[in-house]
């Protein structure tokens, strides 16, 4: 057996030493993955929603306290089924929206408080206002069923642990279709 001369044995020593000191908190062994989870899932069921001429006023539909128990309650995607948009068909269209109307749709959603990256995302066909919690959060202009229109994260400080997503879509003939989705990022202890 050999033996390292002791000037080599200590510097070796030392060296290890002073990498461990200053190795990034990232190398820890307490690193933490993200997983993504589905809090609302397209095509989910228990919105309820409104059916509104495009000039109808209601401003007060995506607050926490309006009282939607008058409305009738769907399952997405909201839509027709003669159109040019891919979705325009039975499978994809679980309840009517017809055209040159808006529709008002809300669900309520539990996010967990330790969530991050919350982030709602969907398609409109035309026109949709994204609101949280009764905070606008995106206005898009899509056109003729855009996938992906619908996409934005959502601040942290608009988010509770029950929240309420509320759409004001708006069509301007021809096909409606309204369907999102509402995911958020969850931090994991590595393994």
């Amino acid at each position: 057996m050999r033996f390292l001369p002791v000037g080599l044995a200590a510097g070796s020593l030392l060296a290890a030493m002073t990498l461990a000191a200053t190795a990034p908190a990232s190398a820890s062994p307490v690193a933490k993955r993200q997983t993504t989870v589905t809090a609302l899932g397209y095509n989910s069921t228990d919105w309820t929603y409104l059916q509104v001429p495009p000039a109808a006023n209601q401003p007060l539909f995506a607050d926490r306290s309006f009282d939607d128990s008058g409305w009738p309650s769907g399952q997405e995607g909201f839509g027709t089924v003669n159109g040019t948009c891919k979705w325009n068909n039975s499978t994809d269209v679980k309840t009517h929206w017809a055209v040159n109307t808006d529709i008002l749709v809300r669900h309520w959603v539990h996010i967990p408080r330790d969530a991050q990256q919350v982030r709602i995302q969907g398609t409109v066909d035309n026109d949709a206002s994204v609101y949280l919690n009764g905070h606008l959060l995106q206005t898009v202009k899509s056109g003729n069923c855009n996938a992906g229109a619908i996409n934005v994260v959502v601040p942290a400080n608009y988010l509770d642990c029950c929240n309420l997503l509320a759409i004001r879509g708006h069509d301007y003939g021809l096909a409606t279709y309204l369907n999102v989705a509402v995911t958020y990022v969850k931090p994991t202890p590595a393994a």
